[in-house]
């Protein structure tokens, strides 16, 4: 981690923009971003599927000051053009740099809101963008859905990740999705700490900063799912607190199942 002293510009933008991040995740409750992934599935309306992990990354996020002048290593922020300038100087009130970012901020033509982030402002454009959609709302065959989803971890080796996961899941063809669609499917599931182990638990449990997220063995999969293997199971505690109700009984557990 960096020790330089950071300029009072790339502080200010740094709190601008997690404030301008505290405040969409203010008007998204875990319900709506649990309901928006859900209508997904059957839909494959991937706007709204994107919402489950980039809202529990978010929410996650603690205080904090940026670890670099153009990047912070905490929470992903990556600098725009305040940073460092001298625009905005020592003392100058918070709102102030709110309103600077808020007019430099770039429209991001390549952000892809079906995608899931672990990046602060990625994020913040993926949930700002949910805001604008229509109110949706899934139904039983969703959550059925999802539950098949999960089955397939019970099919898998002990010793098998999330790769083996995804390859099962397409080839099952439980939804109409891509392998890319799977993959992101599965980090959100990750994110949101339904598929997570006791070395790697979601954000929301302990936060991860991005010096730590991977493994030493190569992996496509964003933190925690990258660390993640068939025998941590499924993680019933997160799935109750982020879908709202106990994961169902009737799912069969494998023996060799830590939870």
């Amino acid at each position: 981690m960096s020790h330089q002293t950071i300029p009072i510009g790339a502080h200010a933008e740094h709190e601008a923009m997690l404030q301008l991040l505290r405040n969409v995740v203010g008007k998204i409750t875990p319900e709506m971003a649990a309901n928006a992934f859900l209508y997904s599935l059957s839909t494959r309306a991937l706007e709204y599927r994107a919402v489950l992990g980039s809202y529990w990354y978010a929410v996650a996020i603690p205080d904090h000051a940026p670890t670099d002048t153009w990047h912070c290593y905490d929470c992903g922020w990556s600098s725009q053009k305040t940073s460092g300038t001298g625009k905005i100087s020592e003392g100058h009130p918070i709102y102030g740099a709110l309103l600077e970012v808020l007019e430099q901020l770039p429209t991001e033509p390549s952000i892809n809101y079906g995608h899931v982030y672990t990046t602060l402002n990625q994020c913040l454009l993926v949930l700002e963008h949910f805001l604008t959609l229509p109110s949706v709302q899934h139904t039983a065959q969703d959550e059925a859905l999802l539950l098949q989803i999960l089955q397939c971890v019970y099919a898998l080796e002990p010793h098998q990740r999330g790769r083996a996961l995804q390859k099962k899941i397409t080839q099952s063809r439980i939804i109409k999705s891509n392998a890319w669609e799977i993959d992101s499917l599965l980090d959100s599931l990750g994110i949101c700490g339904v598929l997570s182990s006791d070395r790697a638990p979601c954000y929301a449990v302990e936060f991860c900063d991005e010096y730590h997220r991977n493994p030493e063995t190569d992996s496509q999969f964003l933190y925690p799912l990258n660390w993640w293997r068939v025998c941590d199971g499924i993680n019933r505690e997160r799935y109750e607190i982020v879908f709202g109700k106990p994961y169902p009984e009737q799912i069969t557990v494998m023996p060799w199942s830590k939870r």
